[in-house]
This record gives structure tokens, C-alpha cells and sequence, in this order.
């Protein structure tokens, strides 16, 4: 397929290398230029426009920060609502809100999916994240051959567009908030002097430990906070679910608690660590 990926963060140019693999047609843009000379060493062609980016193409990949990002992307002035090709669907990778992305489909003419992605760029990259889609069928089937390139597990949830962010949002409030949690119970037994290999290895045969958790186990214990999902990213998701429950009457008193914990974890000088540096914050290292 002819294909373009907007915005070349970790997660966006894990896309256009799995894709890039796959033997697509792909062509690349960021803001800021030069985010992809790797990518372009190996065959991508880099933009110097969005509306250069997409022309042509038949699958518009967009993963971006925030909802502001993905508005301004493909909404705002030269962006991809007013490029895109008669035929061609967009596909938002990024994490944004249900109302976002009904904005974004309308932009669009109803030729978007919500595709948010479970895993990071290293589960992208390898073919083992989970693709939640939603929106029209029809533009889902159209861009099937990318899809069977990114990997096997992809789940296609209906017609209702916001029902893959709903999920998505969902899942990563359970995985923002066992961090926190597991964080505290780390830096607990370690105070209280629990060898490191004692705990590591009670912690990974323990039930208790969620699977998502357990590959964040060793940049907690030892506060090595090298990942790809920063702090600030995480209260902007928790936030996000705590919109989502607000509009339907739900209060969430610890998805604020946990928002506040990443805040201030961002604050103390780890806006661009991992979200596991949310850790430090018990242990004083700020």
C-alpha cells in the first residue's frame, strides 16, 4: 500500500518501520524534520509538507501527542482533512479523546478509524502490540493490508468510532495506576532492606504483579527509567479517563490521585523518563 505516517515519536516511527519491513510504500513527516533519516535510509521518503505527505497515499497513519497535536495535524491549516485523497482513509494511532476523535472523522467526511495501539514501539516494531479499531467497516477493509503487516492481533470493534479510544483509555488507566502502586510496594521493601534478587524474584512469580506490569519490573527496582512513556503523557491518559467517567456522572478519586502522582513526578525533574520514574518520588530522589 501507499502509505503515510504522521509524526515520527517513538511510536509513530516504530510504525513506519514495521510498515517499511513489510515491503508499503511509505512516506514520513514531523514537524521537525530529520526525525526519520534512518527510516529513509531503508527506502521511506520524507515530506516537507502534510500536504505532501499525504497525496497519493491510500492509508494516512497520524500518532501524535495529545489532542491538541492530532487536531492541528489534521484539522488545522494544511493539514490532512484538506488533502486527503477522495478514497483514502485516516487511521489515528494516537491517544486522544473520544470527543477528538469525532472531531477528527468529521474533518475528514467519515473516512477516519480510531486505532489506538496496546504496547510500546518495541511490540510495534517486533509485531506483538494489539490494534483497537473502530469506525466504518469499509474503510477498515480498505486498509487491511497494512494491518496484516503491523501484526496478528488485531481486534476490530464496530462501526461505533469512540469505542477503541473508551477501551484504550480504560486499559492504560489500569497500567498508569498499578505502576504507581507496585512503585510504592518496591520502594517499601526495599527501605525495609528486602535483597534485590529476593524481591525481584518474588514479584515476578507472584500473581499479585499484572503480565503489562512485569516488563516494568527492573527499571523500578533499579530506578532506571529509560522507557518511552514519559510522565507528562502519563496524567494527560489518566486525565483523559477521568473526563470520560466525568461525562457520564462517574467520579474516579484515585485516577486523581494518580494524575497528581505523574504531575508532580514530572515536576521534580523526570518530565522525560518513563513513567516508572514515578517511583523516585517515594524514594526522595527529587
Amino acid at each position: 500500500m501507499r502509505i503515510a505516517v504522521l509524526g515520527m515519536g517513538r511510536m509513530g516511527h516504530a510504525v513506519a518501520a514495521r510498515l517499511l519491513e513489510g515491503g508499503h510504500d511509505v512516506t514520513v513527516w514531523n514537524r521537525t524534520p530529520g526525525r526519520a533519516d534512518d527510516l529513509c535510509a531503508v527506502g521511506a521518503e520524507e515530506a516537507s509538507s502534510i500536504a505532501d505527505a499525504v497525496s497519493g497515499r491510500q492509508l494516512v497513519i497520524t500518532s501524535l501527542a495529545d489532542d491538541a497535536a492530532a487536531l492541528a495535524v489534521v484539522v488545522g491549516d494544511g493539514g490532512v482533512a484538506g488533502a486527503l485523497d477522495t478514497n483514502a482513509t485516516c487511521a489515528d494511532m494516537s491517544t486522544v479523546s473520544p470527543e477528538a476523535a469525532a472531531q477528527l472523522a468529521d474533518a475528514t467526511g467519515g473516512r477516519s478509524l480510531a486505532s489506538p495501539i496496546l504496547g510500546g514501539p518495541a511490540a510495534v516494531e517486533d509485531g506483538t502490540a494489539t490494534y483497537l479499531v473502530s469506525g466504518p467497516r469499509a474503510r477498515f477493509e480498505q486498509a487491511g493490508a497494512a494491518y496484516d503487516t503491523l501484526g496478528d492481533s488485531v481486534r476490530y470493534l464496530g462501526e461505533e468510532l469512540p469505542l477503541a479510544l473508551q477501551l484504550k483509555l480504560v486499559a492504560n488507566y489500569l497500567l498508569l495506576s498499578g505502576v504507581v502502586v507496585l512503585g510504592e510496594a518496591i520502594a517499601t521493601a526495599q527501605a525495609v532492606g528486602v535483597r534485590e534478587e529476593v524481591l525481584r524474584g518474588f514479584l515476578e512469580g507472584s500473581p499479585l504483579v499484572a503480565p503489562a506490569l512485569r516488563n516494568r519490573l527492573d527499571a523500578l527496582i533499579e530506578g532506571k527509567h529509560d522507557g518511552w512513556f514519559t510522565t507528562p503523557l502519563g496524567a494527560k491518559d489518566v486525565g483523559l479517563v477521568e473526563g470520560l467517567a466525568r461525562r457520564e456522572g462517574v467520579r474516579l478519586p484515585v485516577a486523581d490521585l494518580v494524575k497528581r502522582r505523574y504531575e508532580e513526578a514530572a515536576a521534580a525533574g523526570h518530565a522525560d523518563e518513563d513513567l516508572t520514574a514515578v517511583i523516585e518520588l517515594v524514594r526522595g530522589r527529587h
